[in-house]
């Protein structure tokens, strides 16, 4: 196994258990990440589930749902896209546990 595969191995058992120490670190964003669910137009409502989020032009939209919140597909607190229609699609149908 390469370093690459070990290191995407490990990032995708974090994202399906939703217990990764990055997603444990804080809770709540800054000033800037609001910002940015301005501009990919989530609604507000949707901002008191989210811990956390991230955007690289190279691997897309990342969403890190607090504790007690999930994915409704997959059960997981994390939402990875790559567009920003898919990101309103998915927050829109995420919920409490």
């Amino acid at each position: 196994m390469s370093v690459n595969e070990y290191l995407y191995a490990l990032v995708c058992d974090d994202l399906a258990s939703g217990e990764s120490k990055f997603g444990k670190k804080k809770q709540g964003f800054n000033e800037e990440q609001r910002r940015m669910l301005e501009k990919w137009q989530v609604p507000h409502k949707y901002y008191e589930m989210i811990e956390d989020l991230s955007y690289t032009k190279d691997e897309g939209y990342f969403i890190y749902l607090k504790e007690g919140f999930i994915k409704y597909v997959t059960g997981s607190r994390n939402i990875h896209c790559e567009k920003t229609s898919e990101v309103r699609r998915i927050i829109g149908k995420t919920h409490k546990k």
